[in-house]
């Protein structure tokens, strides 16, 4: 197995994440939450999506938070855009990148962006088109990749083919989603090795749902094929999807869990571990969220020899 030396970690819990609870958050606690994620080394934030109102009211205040942001320094802020419209207002307010949404998927893009496949690859070229008069960058979401419930199994050929519809637009970066979190390995690895091999000079990174279990196996698969951009959403918030009568957990694969794994294979992300912790802690207290995070709950090395440390025990092993 081959572990590269570094890889880039996308932080989604602003947007992906607070969209999807039911309560409508302040401004300021979104702010203390951007200031938490940058003080830990987060190189990409999705900080808010610029949708209408009414659709997500959670994120009403997209313009508003922007502006009360602190400086980025060396990160970059990114904002969900679900058209022209949208991406006019994040590139007006100074943002420098914007993200499309797409699903392979003819019946949940319907459901989801209310248009059809045709019309939606449409308005990721009039996304491109506005972002062509600044200087924003433009990445597209590919959802719905390889399973949907409504339709089953995605043939690679099918994502392929979108995929190249969407890069002859002139987008250099996309990434790819396992929206329904119920895909394997070996699935991830066969689909990020053929859009790395087919559009070698396109940046492909991969957004992963944890629903059965195995988003952090799915991660290392994505390495494995070259994907060097991982997203991750702190306490594994955000994820919901239009599925019916699912049960269990559909979230984001966590970041704290991501960047211990990561950690634990000697690969560099550039994040403080002990500050994505304080992060992760500010989320959960400050937003009523209850974490998800193995890692967060104290299941990592260091605080297992901490806990041995104030808490020695003479007894032996039973049972294993």
């Amino acid at each position: 197995m081959f572990f590269p030396e570094s890889v880039e970690i996308v932080e989604v819990s602003p947007r992906d994440g607070l969209q999807s609870l039911s309560k409508v958050y302040t401004t300021e606690q979104k702010v203390g939450l951007v200031e938490h994620l940058l003080a830990a080394g987060l190189q990409r934030i999705e900080v808010t999506s610029f949708v209408r109102p009414d659709v997500i009211p959670a994120l009403a205040d997209a313009e508003e938070l922007f502006r009360r942001l602190p400086d980025p320094g060396s990160c970059t802020y990114r904002a969900l855009v679900p058209n022209r419209r949208g991406a006019e207002r994040a590139i007006d307010v100074g943002l420098r990148e914007v993200v499309g949404l797409i699903c392979v998927s003819e019946a949940y893009n319907l459901k989801n962006q209310n248009m059809s496949v045709d019309r939606n690859v449409e308005v990721i070229g009039e996304i491109v088109d506005a972002a062509s008069t600044s200087d924003a960058h433009v990445v597209v979401a590919v959802a719905m990749t390889m399973f949907c419930a409504y339709e089953g199994d995605i043939p690679l050929e099918r994502s392929m083919a979108l995929i190249g519809r969407i890069v002859d637009l002139g987008v250099d970066e996309i990434y790819v989603a396992t929206s329904a979190g119920a895909d394997g390995p070996r699935k991830v690895f066969e689909l990020c090795s053929s859009v790395r091999d087919t559009f070698p000079d396109l940046k492909v990174g991969i957004h992963l749902h944890n629903t059965n279990g195995m988003a952090l196996a799915n991660a290392l698969a994505a390495m494995q094929a070259g994907v060097r951009t991982l997203e991750g959403a702190l306490c594994g918030i955000g994820g919901g999807i239009r599925f019916p009568h699912l049960t269990g957990n559909h979230g984001n694969l966590c970041t704290e869990d991501l960047v211990n794994m990561l950690n634990e294979c000697g690969i560099a992300t550039g994040v403080s571990w002990e500050k994505l912790l304080d992060a992760s802690k500010y989320l959960s207290e400050s937003f009523g969220v209850e974490s998800g995070s193995h890692a967060a709950a104290g299941a990592t090395k260091e605080h297992m020899l901490e806990m041995a440390r104030l808490n020695p025990w003479a007894g032996g092993l039973v049972g294993g």
